[in-house]
C-alpha cells in the first residue's frame, strides 16, 4: 500500500534520477550519424580514391544491397558501443558533478565531453596517424549531438522510444542533405576530385621501390625489376619475378590511368602495366592484383638521385 500512495513529486524524482544516470536514445543517435558518414563517404569517394580502386557497373550494385542488408546490423552495435564508451560516461560525469555541487548536472555535460575527448583523442591520434587536435576534433564532433540528445531527453524526461522515434524521422532529411553537401563540396572544390599527375618521360626515369619491389628505369628505355609481383590465381601468396627488358611510358586508355608499361621476358605473367599516381611533386606507380574490391595494391615510390 505504501507503494501506492507516493506522492506524484516522489514519483517525478525518481525517474528524473532515473533518466541522469541513462542516456536514452544515444546508441541510435550515433549509429544515424556513422550511417551518414558512410553515406558521404561514397558520394565522396573520387575525393580520396588516389588509387581507383573504386568501381561500378553491375558489382557497385550488388555491393551496395549487400551493404544495404548488413548495415543494420553492424550499425546498432557500433551504436550501442559509442554510446557505451561516450555518451553513457559523459551523462554519469556529469550526473556526479551535479550531485556534488549547486550546479544542474545538465549543465556539467559539456565539460564533461570536454574531458572525455581529451582523454580518447590520444590513442585515436596514434592508430589514425593523424595530429591531436584533428584525433579531438573528430572525437567531440562523434560525440556532440548524441550528447546534446541524451541531455535534452533527460531534462525533459523523453522516454527512449520517442527519441528513437523522432531520431528516425529526422534521418530522412539529414540522409538528403548528407548526399546534397558531398556533391556541393565535389563541385565547388571544398573537396575536389583527386586528378592523377601528369608525368612525361624523363619523371619516370630513375629507381622505384616499395612493397618489396625495386624498378629500374633507364632514359634510354631499358629497365631492370626485382620482385616484380605476378599474380597466381592458384596461389594465396603472390610471386615474384627478377629480370631485365625494356619500358615505355603510356598514355591513359579504356580507363587505365596513364602510367608504363614493360616488356620483360622473363617475365611476361608478371604486372607489367603500372598506374600514375601520388602527386608531381612526390610521383608514385602502382598496381591493383585481383578484384578491384578486394585486391592487393602494390604502390612504389620514386626514390631520390
Amino acid at each position: 500500500m505504501g507503494d501506492r500512495t507516493r506522492t506524484a513529486g516522489q514519483q517525478g524524482a525518481e525517474v528524473r534520477s532515473e533518466w541522469s544516470a541513462l542516456a536514452p536514445g544515444a546508441e541510435t543517435v550515433a549509429a544515424v550519424q556513422f550511417a551518414l558518414a558512410g553515406i558521404f563517404w561514397i558520394v565522396t569517394i573520387d575525393t580520396w580514391d588516389d588509387y581507383g580502386t573504386g568501381y561500378g557497373g553491375a558489382p557497385a550494385l550488388i555491393g551496395l544491397l549487400c551493404m544495404c542488408a548488413f548495415a543494420p546490423p553492424v550499425l546498432f552495435v557500433l551504436g550501442m558501443l559509442h554510446a557505451g564508451l561516450f555518451t553513457v560516461p559523459v551523462i554519469a560525469l556529469s550526473n556526479a558533478a551535479g550531485v556534488r555541487s549547486r550546479i544542474p548536472a545538465p549543465r556539467w555535460a559539456l565539460p564533461a565531453l570536454v574531458l572525455l575527448c581529451a582523454v580518447y583523442a590520444g590513442p585515436v591520434a596514434l592508430m589514425s596517424g593523424t595530429s591531436y587536435a584533428a584525433a579531438y576534433a573528430w572525437t567531440a564532433a562523434a560525440g556532440a549531438v548524441p550528447v546534446a540528445v541524451a541531455v535534452a531527453a533527460r531534462t525533459r524526461q523523453w522516454p527512449k522510444a520517442r527519441v528513437r522515434r523522432r531520431t528516425f524521422a529526422m534521418s530522412g532529411v539529414a540522409v538528403l542533405l548528407t548526399v546534397l553537401a558531398g556533391i556541393e563540396a565535389q563541385v565547388t572544390d571544398v573537396l575536389p576530385p583527386y586528378r592523377p599527375p601528369v608525368l612525361a618521360h624523363a619523371d619516370y626515369v630513375g629507381q622505384w621501390a616499395g612493397d618489396g619491389t625495386w624498378l629500374v628505369l633507364g632514359e634510354d628505355g631499358a629497365a631492370q625489376v626485382l620482385g616484380l609481383p605476378v599474380e597466381d590465381p592458384a596461389h594465396a601468396d603472390v610471386e615474384r619475378c627478377t629480370g631485365s627488358g625494356t619500358w615505355r611510358a603510356q598514355d591513359a586508355h579504356g580507363g587505365h590511368r596513364a602510367g608504363i608499361a614493360l616488356s620483360v621476358p622473363d617475365c611476361e605473367k608478371a604486372e607489367l602495366s603500372w598506374g600514375a599516381g601520388g602527386t608531381a611533386e612526390e610521383p608514385e606507380l602502382f598496381v591493383l592484383i585481383g578484384d578491384p574490391d578486394g585486391g592487393e595494391l602494390r604502390v612504389l615510390r620514386k626514390r631520390a638521385r
